[in-house]
């Protein structure tokens, strides 16, 4: 993924919920948009998930076609991603945001 890139993509109701029932967040209300900036941690896309598994505290949110399309050509990448891995570090080093 390029460096110093970002995307903020809208999320829907269900990808809201999937925010307070992994993530944690219990003001889902106030949440709109997740930015992703890959520069700022590891590979965020899901198929390159650890080789010893997820561990406790991360997780998975899914996008939706659209969002996939935009995360694939904002990011200029050649493979489609369908869900982004959230992790307690990716967030605390800003790659993953939600606001």
């Amino acid at each position: 993924m390029p460096t110093g890139s970002e995307v903020t993509v809208y999320l829907e109701n269900w990808q809201k919920r999937m925010l307070r029932d992994f993530g944690g967040l219990p003001s889902i209300d106030k949440i709109t948009k997740v930015t992703i900036r890959p520069g700022r941690g590891g590979c965020l896309a899901s198929y390159k998930i650890p080789p010893d598994g997820m561990r406790k505290g991360d997780w998975l949110i899914y996008l939706t076609d659209p969002q996939i399309l935009e995360v694939r050509e904002q990011l200029r990448l050649r493979t489609a991603v369908g869900s982004v891995n959230v992790t307690p570090d990716a967030m605390k080093s800003g790659a993953i945001a939600f606001g």
